[in-house]
């Protein structure tokens, strides 16, 4: 990245604490937190029963007993529903937190210096060099940038989010995130049972998370690609471009081998699965 960015984020937060915090939430994430030390962080999903996303989220770890739950906005409200369904007789609070992010993206040594102090973590992802603070109040710095550059980052980086790439209907394995947010290792938790189904399957999910690359005509979430006469592409985030753009979309798997499309004036590539 040639320049330095300072991103207000929207995002939801909640607050899990209590001596029991950490073992309730290993018993209802699908990542192993019981090793996760104090200002490390984690991806992980939320499923229900049935093994279906409730939300694709990032547990960090604040104290020995003390957890942030870090999402996109609008699923606070529903991660504490489902989290408090299994809340019984157990020494451990859920509270939604009013907490402020901040994203600075390149060299952690050229942050403005109103960061300094600030909880934070490193951004956990491919192609990002990224650090998120986070913070109760309201920063005051010259030029911090809005969510809809992050939006645009996100989707360069092939990053999914909530609402696009994964919505209720979303099983983990069409996502690509799997490796970084499943613990096939741990003991049970909630929605395990088809996780581990699909996980076995040789064939896997009906369809896949891709990240694209793209040029020629501009496009749009929800295009449709087709191949010999088959819808086998759907796009569900598309980055701003003028001679070039990033996509995510969803590939079925009977078109795994086709990593090349053009119509009507647009060309896309496979760069990631």
């Amino acid at each position: 990245m040639s320049e330095s960015l300072l991103i207000t984020r929207e995002r939801d937060f909640i607050e899990i604490s209590g001596p029991e915090s950490r073992s309730f939430l290993q018993g209802q994430l699908s990542q192993d937190i019981e090793n996760l030390t104090e200002h490390s962080g984690a991806w992980s999903f939320l499923l229900d029963p049935s093994g279906l996303v409730v939300a694709w989220l990032r547990v960090i770890c604040v104290e020995e007993n003390g957890f942030i739950l870090d999402m996109e906005p609008g699923f606070a409200e529903e991660v504490k529903d489902r989290l408090s369904r299994f809340l019984i007789r157990t020494k451990c609070s859920i509270e939604i937190s009013k907490l402020n992010m901040y994203t600075f993206l390149g060299e952690r040594d050229k942050a403005p210096e109103e960061l300094d102090g600030l909880r934070s973590i490193t951004v956990d992802w491919p192609f990002l060099e990224a650090v998120d603070y986070f913070t109760s109040t309201h920063l005051t710095v010259s030029e911090i940038h809005s969510s809809d550059i992050w939006e645009q980052i996100r989707i360069s980086a092939g990053m999914p989010a909530m609402g696009h790439e994964i919505t209720a209907k979303t099983i983990p394995a069409a996502t690509g995130l799997v490796e970084i947010s499943v613990s096939f290792d741990k003991g049970c938790y909630t929605g395990q049972e088809l996780v581990a189904r699909v996980d076995s399957r040789v064939a896997g999910p009906p369809k896949h998370l891709v990240f694209l690359k793209g040029s020629g005509n501009p496009l749009s979430p929800g295009t449709v690609f087709s191949h010999e006469g088959k819808e086998i592409l759907e796009l569900t985030s598309v980055s701003e471009g003028e001679d070039e753009f990033f996509a995510l979309g969803y590939r079925h798997r009977s078109a795994e081998n086709v990593t090349e499309i053009e119509q009507n004036g647009s060309f896309i590539q496979v760069i990631r699965t």
